[in-house]
């Protein structure tokens, strides 16, 4: 029977090839839909809920404008923060946090937050994912 409907349409192999392509494509279409809604998937889990680094990313994202102060309170104070602390922002582990102790300690307070720049291992794209996660108080 195909080979009858191939000789009435007189197809060539290259397009023979191509409808049993499209034809195969389809069906493996069909199965993968067929698949789906009998065995649905799970709900997708909510990591804003639990991610502190999705937090803190969205917190950084958030117009400087529309932040108020009180916001501020839940920024770290590079001057005064812990090493555990500043090991709580995205990007800084243990070594990097031990970095900017160290540079604390031998230079003194941050004037700024830019200051951080100077600490080895602060790259730039690392700064701009922490900068509005920190502040510099002055000290009194």
């Amino acid at each position: 029977m195909l080979k009858r409907l191939g000789e009435l349409l007189a197809l060539t192999n290259a397009e023979r090839n191509v409808i049993l392509f499209l034809v195969g494509t389809f069906l493996a279409g069909l199965a993968i839909r067929l698949y789906q809604e009998t065995f649905p998937s799970l709900p997708a889990f909510d990591y804003r809920s639990s991610d502190s680094t999705f937090a803190a990313l969205s917190a950084a994202a958030e117009p400087a404008g529309e932040a108020d102060q009180s916001h501020n309170d839940s920024k770290i104070d590079i001057n005064s923060a812990s090493k555990t602390e500043l090991m709580k922002l995205p990007g800084i582990g243990e070594v990097l946090a031990g970095r900017i102790l160290a540079h604390r300690s031998e230079r003194g307070p941050f004037q700024s937050i830019d200051d951080l720049r100077r600490v080895k291992g602060i790259s730039q794209k690392k700064f701009e994912q922490i900068k509005n996660l920190i502040i510099v108080r002055e000290s009194i």
